[in-house]
C-alpha cells in the first residue's frame, strides 16, 4: 500500500505552501488515514511480542473502567485525553503500548 502524497511526511521547510481554507473541515480525514494506520500497525498490540521484549521497551497503561468512581462526567474526557497522548507518544518512540 502506498501512502498518498499529501499524507506523507516531509522534512521541515520542504513542503510546498498550501492555501488555508476559510473554514477548515476534518470530514473524511480519519477515513483517509485509517489505511495508513492499519498498514503501519499504529493500534496493533502483539502480546507475545511485548512479553518477549525487554521491559524498558514496553509501556503499559492501567486504567479503571470509566464509571468505577461514579457517573460519567467531563473529568473522564480530561483524564482519557492524557492517557491517549501518553500512549501515542510512547508508540512514536518505538515502544509496544
Amino acid at each position: 500500500m502506498t501512502i498518498p502524497p499529501d499524507l506523507q511526511h516531509r522534512p521541515t521547510g520542504t513542503a510546498a505552501p498550501r492555501q488555508v481554507p476559510d473554514k477548515p473541515s476534518v470530514d473524511g480525514l480519519e477515513d483517509r488515514w485509517a489505511p495508513v494506520w492499519a498498514q503501519q500497525g499504529t493500534y496493533r498490540f502483539d502480546r507475545a511480542r511485548a512479553l518477549a521484549l525487554p521491559r524498558e521497551q514496553v509501556y503499559a497503561i492501567d486504567t479503571p473502567p470509566p464509571t468505577a468512581s461514579g457517573s460519567l462526567h467531563v473529568g473522564h474526557v480530561f483524564s482519557y485525553t492524557h492517557t491517549d497522548a501518553l500512549a501515542r507518544y510512547q508508540r512514536m518512540t518505538g515502544k509496544e503500548v
